[in-house]
């Protein structure tokens, strides 16, 4: 009997249920202020839900069904519950008794997962208007949750824009689902206007809701406002994305060297371990005329395999270590590069580091390899700079008729005729 008494009281009670979506962000807080611009008046309901319940009592009879009912549910047989409910006649019951009824069915079916028979309970509890307001604030609220939670986004405004028109003083939560909805709904402008509410009104915003925030911004390329965001999110939860996407945000504002110091700072926390990760380091490092941390990021990447070794990864490093003076370090990188890659421009490159180094067999055995290879942006300056490594190299009569297939080209026409000239001149002097 003390159990069935405690389940009657608990069945008369007027507070509303859980609140089942999002409750480990926030929960909805009934405020006791009143709008005296709100478009119900409150007060007014408030005196006629006082009313009611000194009209309106539940029977002991009823009280039992609901009491057991409730006891089944809470044993994890709804069908059982449903069942017992379905035995009481709406039309027989009072208002209080039938309010009564549709909200245990609402919690009834809501754990079994039917949402949308929840949804319809929940409106016939407040289509009887009898519960105090309080609890109907909250139920009302609990329908735009469910719709949320459904992905049922013009269903949840709805539900929100009727709740805002009875509460004086709204949740944050209730703002960063507007938020989600209108994100959803593909309304930009709606979307980062109730989510910065929801922040604003919070005194520790969620993870989510900030995340929320700084994906609306981008999405306007609104760089500028995404930053901070960003920056809070470290503070508050040091994860590798928001190293990655603050570096990223400060490099779309031209700010490079913070871009480059976030990403210094994570690497050195472990966080960037991706090639493509890796590889934006080590631009930035060569950006800011830094090619030997630039080199150290992409030989310690090829040797862990986190870098691809790849003809792309090899020509950063050679460029690095080049752009350091290591040039001798440099030609190994420089090699596998050109092996590589799908065409031959490193090849051409590698015979203008040899002609350099006046090294005119080297040179010139890369820049046949970078003919043979094809793909070249420019074959008359190859032909032309092979040219000039056989005629260094005492090999007159080739190196002639390489110079005759670079002024084929009209980039390398003038140049390739002096050559000729200068090479007729020569062995007539001779």
């Amino acid at each position: 009997m003390r159990r069935m008494r405690n389940r009657r009281a608990w069945l008369l009670a007027v507070a509303a249920l859980p609140v089942f979506f999002l409750t480990s962000l926030a929960t909805a807080e009934e405020p006791e202020a009143v709008d005296p611009n709100a478009p119900i008046d409150r007060e007014a309901i408030r005196a006629d839900r006082m009313v009611k319940a000194y009209k309106y009592q539940v029977n002991s009879r009823i009280s039992r069904y609901l009491g057991a009912a409730a006891e089944a549910s809470d044993e994890g047989d709804p069908g059982k519950a449903m069942e017992l409910l379905r035995k009481l006649n709406p039309r027989r019951l009072n208002p209080l008794e039938r309010a009564m009824m549709y909200r245990l069915m609402a919690y009834i079916n809501y754990t079994a997962g039917d949402y949308d028979k929840a949804i319809a309970n929940f409106e016939q509890v407040l289509a009887e208007e009898v519960l105090p307001i309080d609890a109907e604030d909250k139920i009302r609220f609990n329908i735009a949750q469910i719709n949320a939670s459904l992905q049922k986004w013009p269903e949840t405004v709805q539900a929100l824009d009727r709740w805002f028109s009875y509460v004086s003083e709204p949740v944050p939560l209730a703002y960063y689902l507007l938020g989600i909805s209108y994100y959803q709904m593909d309304k930009i402008d709606l979307a980062v206007e109730n989510t910065e509410k929801a922040i604003d009104l919070s005194p520790d915003p969620a993870e989510g809701w900030l995340q929320l925030l700084a994906a609306l911004y981008i999405q306007k390329e609104d760089y500028a406002s995404a930053a901070p965001i960003f920056e809070e999110l470290l503070l508050k939860y040091p994860k590798k994305q928001y190293w990655v996407q603050l570096s990223l945000i400060y490099g779309a504002r031209d700010r490079f060297r913070e871009s480059l110091a976030v990403q210094q700072v994570a690497y050195l926390q472990g966080y960037l371990v991706e090639d493509k990760e890796l590889l934006r380091l080590a631009r930035s490092y060569l950006y800011h005329d830094l090619p030997l941390p630039a080199a150290k990021v992409i030989e310690e990447g090829l040797e862990e395999g986190s870098i691809e070794a790849n003809s792309e990864s090899y020509e950063l490093l050679a460029n690095s270590l080049i752009a350091a003076r290591e040039y001798d370090r440099s030609l190994e990188p420089l090699h596998k590069a050109a092996e590589l890659a799908t065409d031959g421009n490193i090849f051409v490159r590698l015979g203008q580091v040899y002609l350099q180094r006046e090294e005119w067999d080297l040179a010139a055995e890369e820049l046949q390899r970078a003919l043979a290879k094809g793909g070249l942006k420019d074959t008359g300056n190859a032909q032309l700079l092979l040219g000039i490594a056989l005629y260094n190299d005492n090999q007159l009569g080739s190196a002639r008729n390489s110079f005759v297939r670079a002024s084929e080209h009209e980039s390398t026409r003038a140049a390739a005729r002096r050559w000729i000239e200068h090479i007729i001149n020569e062995s007539k002097n001779g």
